[in-house]
């Protein structure tokens, strides 16, 4: 599970630093989707068990 957190995050990082680059924003929207991937990994884990 955490090696899936982990790629996701890795993912998201890329994606926002590819956009956005050194944007004042860009830590803001890692910090938001990052947040958004945790719940909603949190939500399939519990809603499988």
């Amino acid at each position: 599970m955490l090696i899936l957190v982990w790629f996701i995050v890795c993912i998201i990082f890329a994606f926002v630093h590819f956009f956005l680059g050194n944007s004042g924003h860009a830590l803001e929207l890692f910090a938001f989707l990052s947040a958004l991937a945790l719940f909603l990994i949190s939500k399939i884990k519990y809603k499988i068990k």
